[in-house]
């Protein structure tokens, strides 16, 4: 089997970009949401908050993992720099200074990374004896947020525009059509908690309701 051409590369990685973000904009909007929508199913959006973490934390990883032989984004740049004379709209010294700030970017990402690989190795992808003793003390070992996770992919982003550009005289815009569109079923289900309200209210109109009306307001009709 051959290698992959860069386009290959710069299709998978921009994909694994794409769908990191959008895992982590489920995650960071579903957290802060109105808490009686989401109490509605609690344990449903929990697990998809949880979940959505995770996964984003996993495409952080593969972007940046050291299996041998791996498809990251440290290859496209090896690539890159093997094969800059290749490139058709850009010269090489301009394709090997995009390598080289490219690898600055990832440089100052380092403890983030660091932190991500000890998630993906003690609690992701393997279950470390230390985590099952310990689980508290893999978040202290390990210290990420979700600006953290933000500041990857939006660096990585960078990264493969720089390449892109240079390689296919294009830019990729690597956020996800829809990736908030948990939007529309959340205010779906103010909407019907309002409606419930309402009933109680026309019912018993003198009786305080025994559940709340939803922070978030109707929709306009």
């Amino acid at each position: 089997m051959g290698k992959p051409t860069i386009d290959q590369i710069l299709n998978s990685l921009t994909n694994e970009v794409l769908l990191g973000r959008a895992y982590l904009t489920i995650a960071d909007g579903l957290k802060d949401w109105d808490p009686i929508v989401l109490k509605c199913s609690p344990t449903f959006f929990g697990l998809s908050v949880e979940a959505s973490l995770q996964m984003s934390q996993m495409y952080v990883a593969k972007l940046y993992d050291k299996t041998k032989g791996a498809i990251t984004v440290k290859s496209l740049l090896d690539r890159a720099k093997i094969e800059a004379s290749t490139f058709t709209h850009g010269t090489a010294q301009q394709v090997e200074l995009a390598v080289k700030e490219s690898q600055n970017r990832i440089d100052g990402l380092q403890g983030i990374l660091k932190s991500i690989e000890k998630r993906r190795n003690e609690a992701l992808a393997h279950l470390d004896p230390r985590t099952v003793i310990d689980s508290v003390g893999l978040a202290n070992r390990a210290k990420l947020t979700i600006a953290d996770l933000r500041k990857v992919f939006e660096e990585t982003s960078i990264i493969l525009n720089k390449i892109l550009r240079l390689w296919k005289d294009t830019y990729a815009s690597l956020e996800f059509i829809g990736s908030d569109d948990y939007k529309t079923a959340l205010e779906l289900i103010a909407d019907a908690k309002h409606a419930q309200v309402d009933r109680w209210e026309k019912e018993f109109p003198n009786t305080p309701c025994d559940f709340p009306r939803p922070n978030t307001p109707r929709r306009p009709y």
